[in-house]
């Protein structure tokens, strides 16, 4: 069974884009006519509608965008990976809770789903649960398309589950791959962007691709590698071998024999291949980010994650991290120029869930912007990136104008 994960919502501030500002009014205007001619070609395909099974506060309306979704993914896939059923279950909810009750009665996910805002498959059912997505992600049933794609990945033969980063960068850095595809096709994150923004991340991260985690005191860093360069491993080996070899690999026995009969190349191969792509796509990021957060008291700010961010495409994506010492203080390697730093913190965790990450605002060149409700800033609100020359940057002061205590109050 895939595990439990984050999704796009929670992941996004550690690993990968940070998407703004559609909603699910902009999701519904694409047109009558483009979205009759997604309908035509879902009806081509000849299979029945996927069961739902919507739980919580969604909308009709909403729920009709979620079913365009799923409609959409299984065209897109067809199309890319010659692969497509219906016959599986999706569960959806807006309360994490009540997600959980449902399943426990139909057992047909095999366990619970742990985090909000995230989504777990197996080969006969879907869960996901929306609880803190963003108004876009909600709309387009947030991970339903790389959900499904593990239902694909089923389907055609296993999914190895092991505590390794091989070869679990395969399962999700494909699903992200997928999910992608149908990003691009709908008109929304041009696949290019993903991927630019990707290679960002992975300068960042300065290190090649592992087999085995490299901390596991830090399972963030793992996660990183298995979902965000596992797509552009993907990517990678797609472009040499075609989209069909992705599948082909679970149907092969998911393991080094089926990676060189997909592929054509070895394991071995491949990885030194992949590292030099690195070196020339992605060198690691050199330039010194540091500086110190305190609160509206002058209070240092232990704890809070202090996260480099770069715009691509009308996208912000994840460039570098670190979280403050007791002192306030952090310290990284980033991008020399046109970044901001994001600030979050983690709320107090509860009964019903485990400390979600939430954002405090950012620190620009035109200095501290407050994040007005933790989730999602508009255009308007980021502040300015760096733009004064690539470089270190250090000795930054960021006075947050609110208390660690005011702040929980406002956002949790």
């Amino acid at each position: 069974m895939v595990l439990s994960r984050t999704g796009v919502a929670s992941i996004a501030v550690l690993a990968g884009a940070l998407v703004f500002g559609v909603v699910l009014g902009l999701v519904l205007a694409f047109g009558s006519s483009e979205e009759d001619q997604w309908e035509e070609r879902w009806a081509d395909l000849g299979v029945e509608e996927v069961e739902f099974v919507f739980l919580g506060d969604l909308t009709e309306r909403e729920q009709e965008s979620i079913r365009a979704e799923m409609r959409s993914a299984q065209v897109v896939f067809a199309e890319h990976f010659g692969a497509v059923t219906s016959d599986f279950t999706v569960y959806v909810s807006t309360d994490l809770n009540v997600l959980n009750e449902r399943l426990d009665v139909d057992r047909k996910v095999g366990a619970r789903v742990v985090f909000p805002c995230s989504g777990r498959a197996t080969p006969s059912a879907i869960a996901i649960v929306l609880e803190h997505c963003s108004p876009r992600d909600r709309a387009l049933g947030g991970p339903l398309a790389h959900e499904y794609f593990h239902v694909l990945q089923y389907r055609e033969g296993s999914i190895p589950v092991t505590g390794n980063i091989w070869p679990q960068w395969v399962v999700e850095g494909s699903a992200v791959y997928a999910s992608a595809l149908v990003s691009d096709a709908r008109g929304r994150i041009p696949f290019d962007v993903r991927r630019d923004g990707s290679l960002v991340l992975w300068s960042a991260l300065g290190r090649s691709l592992p087999r085995t985690a490299y901390s596991l005191a830090d399972p963030t860093q793992s996660s990183t590698f298995i979902y965000s360069v596992g797509f552009l491993a993907t990517d990678w080996l797609a472009e040499r071998a075609g989209p069909e070899a992705i599948l082909a690999f679970f149907q092969l026995g998911a393991d080094e024999a089926a990676f060189e009969q997909a592929f054509a190349m070895t394991l071995d191969e491949f990885e030194v291949a992949f590292e030099k792509y690195r070196l020339e796509a992605a060198p690691a990021f050199e330039w010194e980010v540091q500086g110190v957060v305190s609160d509206a008291d002058g209070q240092p700010l232990r704890d809070m994650r202090a996260v480099a961010v770069v715009s691509i495409g009308k996208e912000w994506w994840w460039a570098g991290e670190a979280r403050t010492d007791r002192e306030g203080g952090f310290q990284f390697l980033g991008p020399g120029s046109a970044y901001a730093i994001l600030l979050g913190f983690q709320c107090p965790r509860g009964d019903n869930i485990s400390g979600r990450w939430v954002r405090a605002g950012a620190w620009g060149e035109d200095g501290f912007v407050a994040d007005s409700d933790g989730e999602f800033f508009t255009a308007d609100e980021w502040p300015k990136p760096f733009e004064d020359g690539e470089g270190d940057r250090t000795g930054m002061v960021i006075e947050l104008p609110e208390t660690r205590e005011s702040l929980i109050a406002k956002h949790c």
